[in-house]
């Protein structure tokens, strides 16, 4: 009966508002969240909460549109080199920049 609990615990969010908010989300919102996670990782200076974020970025790309996507790949992949150099100010510039156009480009908040 206790390891039922603690499986049931591990699959229960520990914000619900939070989980319904992503659960809900559209495509573009998705991508948004992601760049506001990278922008608060960068902020806190947590290189592996900065790294996921930009590999989720990566992985979210379609490259059905080859050329706009290897444009964005290129430019993550330079925001992965400024967060191995620990240079976490200009990367947060470049995702803050990136998710003002994106969030501008979809009429999102």
């Amino acid at each position: 009966m206790l390891n039922y609990q603690l499986q049931a615990r591990k699959r229960t969010p520990q914000n619900p508002y939070l989980f319904q908010k992503i659960m809900s989300a559209s495509p573009e919102e998705l991508i948004a969240y992601i760049y506001d996670y990278g922008v608060t990782a960068c902020a806190q200076k947590d290189p592996i909460k900065a790294r996921t974020a930009v590999n989720n970025l990566i992985q979210a790309l379609n490259f059905d549109y080859k050329e706009i996507a290897d444009t964005f790949l290129d430019v993550y992949r330079y925001l992965g080199h400024l967060i191995n150099q620990k240079r976490f100010d200009e990367a947060k510039n470049i995702l803050s920049d990136l998710r003002n156009t994106w969030a501008k480009a979809f009429n999102l908040p």
